[in-house]
């Protein structure tokens, strides 16, 4: 059995599963902290999922993969160990390895669940009229291409050439959507620049854009904001940054982000 961080302590296997079980979660839970960012804007309250993963002969994490209905939090939960093992190569530590009858050192795959639970229960989601919701938007030379997530927490990708809307794919998570471009350079820039573009459309007969900052800032102290822009003789100028998911939810530009 792997020997955590803060479980050197102790031999015994059920004592080290105990141990790693806890201090493994009290990590994971601090790393996932920014989904609050996140749920807050998707009217997500309650989610869990189940990380599975192997702690591998050299101590670090790898196949990690996440099994949970919320595509958006399996993505949350698998980045939580991805953030760990970068922590841990720039401190130049490594877990205690299992090991097997001959004392060598050995793959052991784990299971660990993780669940998320809004400090407030007031979105309503159910009651918004719509089935889907747009999370960003991407433009190629071809097609502009909507990311939009349903009732059900399926990610799908819808694009448009001008002429006609039709289904691009579906995705069980963000990781799996950003190993492939267009999204994966969608992704690059908005860590970069801390925006993303989530759509643009019409309100009282003017043109708004609206988009995200920080995001997919791994900080739950992140100013997450929505900002607005307005179009006004062919240029876009700032016109509004909300400040909270859920004054923006309440204004009249969240209709812009439903499908």
């Amino acid at each position: 059995m792997p020997v955590y961080f803060g479980c050197e302590s102790f031999s015994e296997r059920k004592d080290l599963i105990s141990c790693l079980n806890k201090n493994l979660n009290n990590d994971v839970q601090k790393e996932i902290e920014f989904f609050s960012n996140i749920a807050d804007y998707l009217h997500i309250e309650t989610a869990q999922s189940k990380l599975s993963f192997v702690i591998n002969k050299e101590g670090d994490f790898s196949d990690i993969s996440a099994d949970g209905t919320n595509p958006i939090f399996n993505s949350v939960a698998m980045s939580s160990l991805i953030l760990l093992q970068n922590k841990m190569n720039r401190a130049e530590v490594h877990i205690q390895p299992g090991k097997d009858e001959k004392n060598d050192p050995t793959n052991v795959h784990l299971n660990l669940p993780v669940r998320y639970e809004a400090v407030s229960k007031d979105n309503d989601f159910d009651k918004f009229p719509t089935f889907e919701r747009v999370l960003f938007t991407l433009k190629t030379d071809d097609e502009t291409i909507e990311v939009r997530i349903d009732k059900d927490f399926t990610i799908r990708t819808i694009g448009n050439n001008g002429n006609r809307e039709y289904f691009l794919g579906s995705y069980s998570n963000l990781f799996e959507m950003a190993s492939v471009d267009p999204y994966a350079t969608a992704f690059e820039n908005a860590f970069k620049t801390g925006l993303i573009n989530v759509t643009k459309g019409k309100v009282d007969d003017k043109e708004y854009q609206i988009q995200i900052k920080n995001f997919f800032e791994n900080d739950a102290n992140a100013n997450v904001s929505i900002l607005v822009f307005r179009e006004e003789n062919g240029t876009w100028a700032e016109y509004y940054e909300y400040k909270t998911k859920k004054e923006f939810n309440q204004s009249k530009f969240a209709q812009l982000t439903y499908r």
